[in-house]
């Protein structure tokens, strides 16, 4: 890996959402989508104290999901483990 990013376009590569911001796959996974990951559970406790933070971190962790999701051109599965994130809820199937 260098700083702009894979040294090749072969294999397997993994790193942050953050990390992969502005490039392109044929098939991305997104993995650990869960609820208190994305986001952190100390993000819910500023709607007590800090609405407006509150707010703010809600829109960059989506914002941040959603650009990570985009990454992918053929495929994308997003995984989680215990309950999924709030963000990708509605678009899962009713249990």
């Amino acid at each position: 890996m260098t700083q702009d990013g894979p040294w090749s376009d072969q294999g397997v590569h993994i790193g942050t959402m953050y990390r992969f911001k502005g490039l392109e796959y044929r098939c991305l996974i997104i993995a650990g989508v869960a609820e208190g990951l994305v986001p952190r559970a100390s993000v819910d406790t500023w709607e007590r104290t800090d609405h407006s933070r509150h707010q703010r971190e809600l829109h960059r962790v989506r914002s941040l999901l959603f650009v990570a999701a985009t990454r992918a051109r053929d495929a994308l599965a997003i995984t989680w483990h215990g309950e999924p994130s709030r963000f990708p809820a509605p678009l899962l199937p009713s249990r």
